[in-house]
């Protein structure tokens, strides 16, 4: 597949409606990639076979560590297009096919592909789910798409999932407007957090110590660890604040990229609050005159943080690097490719390229690999 030749950006004026629709779609999570998308209608008089198109991002990949990952890809012949589905167990140097769930799969409607564990894959499409405990050999019917198991500790490492509307198996109602819940690494199915927020969760960021910090409105901050919720007050720039997006590294570490609207009325980040010391002190670094403008996702790896932009553009923000006492801003990753979004995975992230169908991979968030798929 060619990459989609980028488009020009929009004049500054136009970017409010364009940043606002991404601001809200990195705070509401972890959306979903469509890989199919509904059929178009032909002229009466149009012999054209009836085709089924693709997304502009057709592919998907995902990892559950630095080994362990699948994809699903887009194979048409003629008219007639069906997805086929990979596994690597050697970071994405070589790819086995599969089976495929189900043969109508993801045929108008979204799909998603989540790993759940080394051998556990799960894919969404839907209201329906399937499951595979054998790393894509074989696959059976999960859970419906909104209903999930009954409440249970997390274990480190494991996917989390929040989402609108959610039932817990047994229950007739909703638990909340916003559930939390994980998958189970074994089963595949996804299941209910032991202990649900009292506020709508925003962002959220499992670490690689099992903890997981999530943030809501008005800078509110709990951190998952030990079987319960710890209250955090990060240090805030003044107002105006619009939402706040988290990446953990672990228990300790953690950083708050908090956005407002600038004198230009465009929403963008506007700085940077962090603790390495599970927040019993922060530190705020101002974004206040950066070129950064936006945000598409950002994730940490290592002790870093990672920023995509509005415009596909790679950050970093590296807070061991200072000049005088002052961490230094993020600095833009000139040879980085184009990316959409964000995923970690391992040690590694794993970047989605910006509706080209392409993928890379990154140990530190300034090299990036493309991930060659097979074809």
């Amino acid at each position: 597949m060619e990459p989609a030749a980028p488009e020009p950006p929009p004049p500054p004026r136009r970017r409010w409606a364009l940043v606002a629709g991404i601001a809200v779609a990195a705070a509401a999570v972890t959306a979903a990639a469509a890989l199919f998308g509904p059929e178009r209608e032909r002229p009466p008089d149009d012999p054209r076979p009836q085709a089924i198109p693709w997304s502009s991002t057709s592919n998907l990949v995902t990892f559950a560590d630095d080994r362990n990952g699948w994809a699903l890809t887009p194979r048409c012949e003629g008219a007639d297009c069906h997805p086929k589905f990979w596994r690597t167990t050697d970071g994405g140097q070589t790819w086995q096919e599969g089976p495929v769930p189900d043969e109508q799969l993801g045929r108008g409607t979204g799909v998603q592909l989540i790993p759940a564990g080394p051998e556990t894959v799960v894919v969404e499409a839907g209201r329906q789910r399937w499951l595979s405990t054998d790393g894509g050999r074989s696959w059976h019917r999960g859970l419906a798409v909104d209903v999930l198991a009954e409440p249970a500790e997390p274990p480190v490492g494991v996917p989390l999932r929040i989402t609108a509307g959610t039932r817990v198996s047994g229950q007739t109602a909703a638990a909340t407007p916003r559930t939390m819940g994980w998958y189970a690494p074994r089963t595949g199915q996804p299941t209910a957090f032991a202990k649900q927020l009292d506020w709508q969760p925003i962002s959220w960021s499992p670490a690689r110590d099992g903890s997981v910090w999530v943030v809501g409105g008005n800078a509110q901050l709990r951190v998952w660890e030990d079987g319960g919720w710890r209250t955090l007050r990060p240090a805030m720039p003044p107002p105006p604040r619009t939402f706040i997006q988290v990446a953990a590294v672990d228990r300790r570490t953690a950083y708050l990229l908090v956005f407002g609207v600038d004198d230009d009325s465009l929403l963008r980040p506007t700085a940077i609050s962090l603790t390495t010391d599970g927040g019993t002190s922060w530190r705020l670094v101002s974004l206040r005159g950066s070129t950064l403008r936006g945000s598409r996702d950002a994730a940490a790896i290592g002790n870093r943080l990672v920023i995509v932009d509005s415009n596909g553009g790679v950050r970093v923000f590296d807070a061991a690097a200072t000049r005088g006492r002052e961490p230094v801003a993020p600095y833009a990753v000139e040879e980085a490719p184009a990316l959409w979004k964000l995923e970690a995975a391992g040690n590694r992230l794993i970047g989605t390229g910006m509706q080209d169908g392409r993928f890379y991979y990154s140990l530190d968030g300034e090299t990036w690999t493309p991930i060659q798929l097979p074809s």
